[in-house]
């Protein structure tokens, strides 16, 4: 948790906004891979491509990490820092901007299975929900001491933004998956 002085807490209404975009991208990635089976998660639409398997297990450990950063001891805001909320809930789920993930959030294999993974995503995504419901923290006075692998020092709130938004980039990802004649084939035998 914060070592830093709390000259002013997180307000309701910020609290607020995190949580429903919490919830509601958790709800939406949950459902994306619902009722999606073992040999359906692995079909990759080309290859090279990644499955619906690869994109779970991606925002599982996405998710996990950057939880982690949120949880570990921040840092004060620069003074002029940039403000990129409203960049981010915008512009997160832009899927005509393609990004390398870091090699840590590269899909491995390592939960075994979509259901292992699922259940990673969302053991992570309800330690973040806590955490927002529970920090008295300013999330915009402060930012996370890892910078993000795509945009550099983000605050406290800005990460949390690129959580909810990360899994809902994702679920348009999963959609494109199950569109694709390789999914479809599987689906259909």
């Amino acid at each position: 948790m914060s070592t830093l002085p709390n000259p002013v807490a997180i307000s309701q209404v910020d609290r607020e906004k995190l949580l429903v975009l919490l919830r509601d991208s958790r709800e939406r990635f949950q459902a994306s891979f619902a009722g999606v089976n073992d040999e359906e998660s692995r079909q990759r639409p080309a290859e090279g491509s990644w499955s619906v398997a690869d994109c779970v297990e991606h925002v599982a450990a996405a998710e996990t990490f950057m939880l982690r950063l949120l949880q570990g001891s921040r840092r004060p805001r620069p003074a002029g820092a940039p403000n990129r909320e409203e960049l981010f809930l915008q512009r997160m789920t832009d899927r005509s901007i393609h990004a390398t993930s870091p090699e840590g959030a590269r899909p491995t294999g390592r939960f075994g299975s979509l259901e292992a993974a699922g259940k990673q995503f969302e053991a992570a995504r309800a330690e973040t929900i806590r955490f927002v419901q529970e920090t008295t923290d300013d999330l915009r006075a402060t930012e996370v001491t890892h910078p993000h692998p795509l945009f550099g020092n983000v605050s406290a709130y800005e990460l949390v933004i690129i959580m909810a938004r990360h899994a809902e980039r994702h679920v348009l990802q999963i959609d494109e998956i199950k569109q694709s004649p390789a999914f479809l084939a599987v689906k259909k035998s």
